[in-house]
């Protein structure tokens, strides 16, 4: 089978798109993913396998939409053009979408006109995503349109993934049937995230958050929990590896609570090296906004690989993340209070037997809940897309893999 998978995103950042890659190329499909070109890397490269095609480029920094407009435009017309080229000489089973933004379903256009099959991917909902960036109103005129075009990828599409159980009814309910969508949840690949041989830390204390730094996901609340848990652990350190519009405003707040100097930014790297990164953290940290409805629905992939790691996790008590998770495996703490954040940093730091109980429970959730039933639920799914026959809609049940019914 040959699929193309397109994002507008750094595929070696990508947990999800890398992982569903990796999950065909590792039977034998020839997969091709056409995505966003980072400083240095190399436009067209073969990276286990999967063909990866490199084009525009995205600031990652201080978000402009004017700026934001033009570099999404000019990455759908090349992907679009490449991909319909690509199917015309080759050929493809099945085009597979990720978005956001919806409009990306364009660069699909030339291989549903050749009748291949699509695949849109709704790791983020639209909507509710820019009206968290703008403080929309669901009534505003921005919130309709960005919901019309939902509406519109949706009915261009064959199939849709939605990310959750939360979003997957609230799209069935708004833009597609639900026959025609499936949830497969995420968990991270053993092979990209394997069980970190811990070392001792020689009496400092290092918190790691990695991920994008954008007001929903709630830095500014953990730096203010930190500077209580510095006060209470002098030796500490807080490691924020991403980037994002906040991040210099982060820093200042940073200075101004006088933890500038424990507080290190590190760069971005690849999914195959952020591993060994997280692994050397004693404490992992997701103090997303519950209060923020996207900030509660948009689920974390960073706590099953910090799990998947071997690292104790404190989060914020979420929508999403509370309906999967308990406390027997995660830290939770409520009301996105820095306070109370910063006491349950505090309790894993110092009982080494909870963090051991944490540790423990993590891995056998991951281990009941199986990596390989998220690999299996997508290859399914794309065959059964990808057949000869025109694609009626998969049964969603038979597609779906769930961890709450582990």
């Amino acid at each position: 089978m040959r699929v193309c998978l397109i994002a507008y995103r750094f595929y070696d950042g990508n947990s999800h798109m890398l992982q569903f890659a990796r999950a065909l190329a590792g039977r034998g499909d020839q997969v091709d993913v056409i995505c966003l070109r980072a400083k240095g890397r190399a436009r067209v490269e073969t990276v286990d396998g999967v063909r990866v095609f490199r084009i525009a480029t995205r600031s990652r920094e201080r978000f402009r939409f004017a700026g934001y407009l033009f570099r999404l435009a000019l990455f759908i017309v090349q992907a679009a053009a490449l991909a319909a080229w690509r199917c015309l000489r080759h050929g493809y089973d099945l085009v597979h979408v990720q978005t956001v933004p919806d409009v990306l379903m364009l660069a699909a256009i030339g291989p549903k006109l050749l009748r291949t099959p699509v695949l849109l991917d709704l790791r983020d909902l639209s909507p509710e995503l820019f009206a968290s960036k703008f403080q929309l109103r669901s009534n505003s005129a921005l919130f309709r349109l960005l919901l019309q075009f939902e509406k519109a990828a949706a009915g261009f599409a064959d199939h849709v993934i939605v990310a959750n159980p939360i979003w997957l009814e609230r799209v069935a309910g708004r833009s597609a049937a639900r026959s025609k969508c499936t949830s497969i949840w995420y968990y991270p690949d053993p092979e990209l995230f394997p069980l970190s041989a811990r070392k001792p830390r020689q009496g400092r204390f290092t918190i790691h958050y990695p991920g994008s730094l954008h007001w929903h996901q709630g830095l500014d609340i953990a730096l203010e929990a930190f500077a209580k848990f510095h006060a209470e652990l002098p030796g500490s350190e807080l490691w924020i590896q991403g980037e994002g519009p906040e991040k210099r405003d982060l820093k200042r707040l940073a200075r101004e609570l006088g933890v500038g100097d424990s507080v290190r930014w590190l760069a971005p790297v690849p999914v195959s090296e952020i591993a060994s990164v997280m692994g050397q953290a004693d404490l992992a940290i997701v103090p997303k906004r519950s209060k923020c409805a996207f900030g509660s629905e948009a689920a974390s992939t960073k706590i099953a690989e910090f799990m998947a790691v071997g690292v104790p996790v404190v989060a914020s008590r979420t929508r999403i993340d509370s309906l999967f998770y308990d406390d027997s495996v995660i830290r939770f703490y409520d009301n996105d209070d820095p306070r109370a954040l910063a006491e349950a940093m505090l309790a894993v730091a110092r009982d080494p037997e909870l963090a051991l109980a944490l540790r423990t429970n993590a891995a056998r959730f991951l281990r009941e809940s199986a990596w390989e039933g998220t690999v299996a639920a997508y290859r399914r799914l794309a065959t059964a897309l990808a057949s000869p026959a025109p694609p009626a809609a998969p049964s969603a049940e038979a597609l779906e893999h769930d961890p709450r019914t582990r």
